[in-house]
């Protein structure tokens, strides 16, 4: 059941962006729950040492309060779709064991000035 309702949510966050421009809080979303997959398959989520998170709730509640604080209102009006799928791809595909990587993901390749854009006129 649980697999069936995960596979049914990354159905409907494909389909996201065929439905219209994504809001900063849509991203948001998408990119917490994407943070968070990456911390449950680096195994830091749990009790016990190296662990960055007591359960999935913490970690998205953690995650939401980043990107929340790395894109805001002031400096992110619009979300630059292809930044938005560059940034989801990167956070799947950073190594759990550097560093740098990590860094790289989340302040750069998923940073404002990538994931952002300015308001667009309809």
């Amino acid at each position: 059941m649980r697999i069936s309702s995960s596979l049914s949510l990354l159905s409907l966050i494909a389909l996201l962006p065929a439905c219209g421009p994504t809001s900063r809080e849509d991203a948001q979303g998408q990119a917490t729950w994407a943070a968070c997959d990456y911390y449950a398959g680096c195994e830091k989520i749990g009790s016990g040492d190296g662990k960055e998170f007591e359960d999935r709730k913490e970690c998205e509640v953690d995650m939401r309060d980043f990107f929340q604080g790395a894109w805001t209102a002031n400096n992110c009006p619009a979300i630059n779709e292809k930044g938005l799928d560059t940034c989801l791809e990167r956070i799947r595909s950073t190594s759990c064991s550097s560093t740098t990587d990590f860094l790289n993901t989340a302040f750069l390749v998923c940073g404002s000035g990538s994931v952002c854009q300015e308001e667009t006129e309809d």
